[in-house]
């Protein structure tokens, strides 16, 4: 499991306040399949986006888009 550096295009959590960053390639299991997923979750509270998948199944998908996927996500707000 690979935790990335503080991302400067990230919002603060709409929690707690808190320093988020992008966790990228936790092992997880998603339908009984071992894959990888990437989210973002705040340092502080632990809140987190949904999983992105990079892998499932032997084949690989493009991490730069389920990165992409998980910073919006964490960066969608109600306005």
């Amino acid at each position: 499991m690979k935790i990335g550096n503080t991302d400067t295009d990230l919002l603060p959590c709409p929690f707690c306040g808190g320093e988020a960053y992008l966790e990228r390639n936790h092992r997880a299991f998603v339908q009984g399949q071992s894959t990888k997923v990437t989210f973002v979750r705040c340092r502080r509270c632990n809140a987190r986006t949904a999983r992105f998948e990079l892998a499932r199944f032997g084949r690989s998908s493009h991490s730069a888009e389920a990165e992409r996927l998980a910073k919006e996500a964490w960066n969608r707000r109600i306005k």
